[in-house]
């Protein structure tokens, strides 16, 4: 197991208590995966704006893939489980996910305080609230993660004219 599936698991652990009768919400874990990017604690992963029912509404949220990837990992290997939940009167089903094997974890300590620090707060889980652009972690100085902030990323491109005729091509 990697670092970065060693800390997707870490994390649904804290979340959960370690309990694997206690789920995470897929939202949730999401927005804190974006978060963690933008600190850095997951290496080698970006994210990309997807369309996403968020709240009962479909926005573009910023989604890893390498996450989604490294996470059914985790599921295929029976590290974690998931759930699908459908909830009458909400037009969206709520997946959820919890602790199956136990893990040794061995990934730098910096990360793993950094974590723990945005996580908890003397000893205990942060209250996490659910927002219409993201979540807020409740502390002394809460934390807002707007998952559904779209960066803009300027970029040039350059035309290319190519020349093929139907002689070249042999039709």
């Amino acid at each position: 197991m990697n670092e970065n599936q060693q800390k997707l698991h870490y994390i649904i652990n804290l979340l959960t208590n370690g309990d694997k009768k206690k789920w995470i919400k897929q939202t949730v874990l999401f927005a804190l995966i974006y978060y963690f990017i933008k600190l850095g604690i997951f290496k080698g992963y970006d994210y990309a704006p997807t369309p996403f029912m968020w709240e009962d509404e479909i926005k573009f949220i910023n989604i890893s893939y390498e996450a989604i990837n490294d996470l059914n990992y985790l599921l295929d290997n029976n590290y974690l489980n998931e759930i699908l939940l459908s909830v009458r009167g909400l037009n969206e089903f709520i997946v959820g996910y919890s602790i199956g094997k136990k893990v040794d974890y061995n990934f730098n300590q910096k990360d793993k305080e950094i974590i723990d620090n945005t996580l908890l707060e003397n000893g205990h889980l942060k209250e996490i609230q659910i927002t219409k652009n993201g979540i807020i972690i409740k502390s002394k100085e809460d934390i807002e993660i707007k998952i559904t902030n779209i960066d803009k990323i300027s970029y040039k491109s350059k035309s290319y004219m190519m020349k093929v005729s139907l002689c070249d091509t042999g039709l």
